[in-house]
């Protein structure tokens, strides 16, 4: 159930998003976005780093913004039960592996814990079953000490990805196969995203 928010919804909510979130754009930049990508043009703008950011999608209930040469800001509306949107706030690093971070607002862009909302994977829902029942599991383990995974927002709900197995080394093609092929998939109810 994606968002039942109007056009108009998301883009109010964007102009008016604190800039504590996206601090590398005014309001005024934001409000520019939105006003170039309804006329068909470019949505690009300086930062305050000095870099170029771009706002790359934008729909009834969701847009992506390039907001530097190695990060991305996702923001997705979903329906509550209470009639409301909650708006979900998905900051991805895309450097040598993509690492994602997830955030959950109300309208009003008051802070909602996401402990409340959702139970992040864990490095074991990543593995196979024959990953879980090997003796060599635990090596595996240590050797995986960095755990990154990306979000992604999909009709529905949300899909995770484990990204930094070749962080590993060496030994990454070997336990491969160890992890599920697929993203894991949450689905949004109106008022927790539990896992599909």
């Amino acid at each position: 159930m994606w968002g039942a928010a109007s056009a108009e919804d998301i883009r109010s909510l964007f102009i008016n998003m604190p800039d504590s979130i996206m601090p590398l754009l005014t309001r005024s930049e934001r409000m520019d976005f939105i006003d170039y990508m309804d006329s068909g043009m470019k949505a690009r703008a300086q930062n305050k780093l000095g870099g170029e950011s771009v706002m790359n999608e934008l729909s009834d209930n969701s847009l992506t913004v390039t907001t530097s040469q190695s990060g991305k800001l996702d923001m997705v509306l979903f329906d509550r039960r209470n009639g409301k949107n909650l708006i979900c706030i998905i900051k991805t690093v895309t450097a040598r592996y993509e690492d994602s971070h997830l955030s959950f607002f109300d309208e009003d862009w008051n802070p909602i814990d996401g402990k409340d909302l959702i139970e992040l994977p864990k490095f074991d829902d990543y593995l196979t079953r024959q990953a879980l029942k090997s003796d060599s599991l635990d090596v595996l383990k240590k050797q995986s000490l960095l755990r990154l995974q990306s979000a992604t927002a999909v009709d529905g709900g949300l899909e995770f990805s484990y990204t930094s197995l070749d962080y590993i080394g060496e030994d990454a093609d070997k336990y491969r196969s160890w992890f599920k092929p697929e993203p894991l998939r949450y689905i949004w109810d109106g008022k927790r995203f539990k896992r599909k």
